[in-house]
């Protein structure tokens, strides 16, 4: 039998996979840092999630361009699917960073700014999996933020100890670019889940 109305396929169990992935990408970064010397076979590892979050992006988006019903807006769908493909995306760059950059002495703030990451994309997937009953996330929402707030806090003070003690100006620049690239992944967290409580919100 043909159908003349494509079925409504499983987008909510695909966005909470491509999310868990993300989460997942994120704690292999944090466990990197926690074992440094060995941080090229981690980074191999976060290529792999991010890999595999590129076929789960691909899938969903293939998804959409045959859909005639989805159970949320389009655009909402293609958003929050493209802003978790930005994150791990981010977050792989990072790792790589790490390999490649030969910055052999890891700064002692940089795994606590991590840990906000990780803390961040676990509140995500907690808000991801109330999409489908379309529960409230604003109490996710709110959390991600705070994190976000406190990340802004060692971000800067971060850059002020780089500044004032590093005399290494090739580290500086390095370091520099890291904290950025980490500070962004948090900033991008937030944005996500500022996304998704307004895509409950409107399907409310």
């Amino acid at each position: 039998m043909v159908r003349l109305i494509p079925r409504e396929e499983k987008y909510f169990e695909l966005l909470a996979d491509l999310v868990g992935q993300v989460h997942a990408g994120a704690v292999v970064f944090s466990q990197l840092l926690a074992d440094y010397e060995r941080r090229a076979d981690y980074a191999e590892r976060i290529k792999g999630i991010e890999e595999h979050c590129d076929l789960l992006v691909a899938d969903l988006i293939a998804k959409l361009n045959v859909s005639f019903i989805t159970p949320l807006d389009r655009d909402d769908i293609y958003a929050l699917t493209t802003r978790c493909d930005d994150i791990i995306d981010e977050v792989n760059g990072l790792a790589r960073r790490l390999e490649i950059s030969n910055a052999v002495r890891l700064r002692p703030d940089v795994p606590e700014i991590a840990g906000l990451l990780v803390e961040s994309l676990a509140e995500v997937e907690a808000a991801f999996g109330e999409l489908k009953a379309r529960k409230v996330v604003t109490e996710h929402s709110r959390r991600v933020r705070s994190l976000e707030k406190r990340a802004d806090v060692l971000y800067a003070k971060a850059l002020h100890r780089l500044f004032t003690e590093e005399p290494n100006a090739i580290e500086v620049v390095k370091w520099v670019a890291i904290y950025e690239h980490l500070e962004d992944s948090i900033d991008r967290c937030k944005h996500l889940a500022e996304l998704l409580e307004g895509v409950v919100v409107k399907h409310t």
